[in-house]
């Protein structure tokens, strides 16, 4: 029994190594194929080192140009500083001022449209009045500063026009008030002469002109709508004319779509909204 499994094994182990034999060489590489498969990659390097070399020359000569530009930039920045006739110290202080009119912009962005007209307008007239004088400044010359510039219009424009946009705030009565005075507020409307415009947006509550209370809570309307112009101190139909047609020879068509309120031609009142017909 013993010897039959010993010769059965035998013959097993001779046909396992006849079998790996045949696909050891079915594997086997020919030299041909050696021969053609080294061409290839020979080829493929020598093709990767011309890349190499063209695309080391091209980095070269975007690195020249590159040099001769930073040496362009500097000189022109040279010749603006000679320019602007500043100090590199009147240039760090320029730049902190728009730096902090900009951080104070951020800050009166974040504020609710009514908030910013009640409170802060005049603050964004200083700041605008405060930005024009810097840019009298040689300095604003300087591609930085006229960056932070342009920005710092921007920001004023945004709020100027959000506040423009508003249709109405709310003005509590304080002891002491008549129409006449929170008109003349700068957080109303700077200009007395305006007063009518409250009267007659407050009809409901108020009775008297000369008399109101603490405590009323006024409409203050702001906005009008756009095809109306809101008469102001100095105005006149022909100045108005000129204002929105650019032809003040069109005065009569602004005032036979206001007959009712205008008395006379030549008077028009402050706080008188106007209907402006289309062109």
């Amino acid at each position: 029994m013993t010897t039959k499994w010993t010769l059965g094994g035998l013959i097993f182990a001779l046909v396992i190594g006849a079998t790996g034999a045949v696909s050891a060489a079915e594997d086997k590489m020919t030299r041909e194929a050696y021969i053609a498969q080294m061409a290839e990659y020979t080829a493929r390097e020598e093709a990767a080192n011309s890349a190499i070399a063209d695309l080391g020359a091209q980095i070269a000569s975007l690195q020249s140009q590159l040099a001769d530009l930073d040496a362009g930039i500097r000189s022109i920045e040279s010749d603006i500083l000679r320019m602007v006739e500043a100090s590199d110290a009147e240039i760090r202080a320029y730049g902190k001022e728009l730096d902090a009119m900009m951080s104070q912009l951020e800050g009166l962005m974040a504020m609710p449209a009514d908030e910013l007209y009640m409170h802060h307008r005049m603050e964004l007239e200083d700041l605008a009045a405060q930005l024009a004088e810097l840019k009298k400044n040689k300095i604003s010359a300087l591609p930085e500063m006229a960056a932070k510039i342009t920005r710092i219009e921007a920001m004023l424009d945004q709020l100027r026009g959000s506040t423009r946009k508003l249709p109405q705030v709310d003005y509590m009565v304080e002891k002491g008030d008549h129409l006449w005075g929170i008109s003349e507020k700068e957080t109303v409307y700077a200009d007395p002469y305006m007063w009518p415009r409250i009267y007659r947006a407050n009809r409901d509550q108020i009775e008297d002109p000369d008399l109101i209370y603490p405590n009323q809570v006024l409409v203050i309307p702001i906005a009008v709508s756009p095809n109306q112009y809101l008469v102001m101190r100095g105005d006149f139909l022909f100045s108005i004319a000129a204002a929105v047609y650019n032809d003040p020879t069109k005065w009569h068509k602004i005032y036979k779509a206001n007959e009712t309120q205008i008395v006379e031609k030549d008077l028009v009142f402050p706080a008188q909204v106007l209907e402006i017909p289309t062109n």
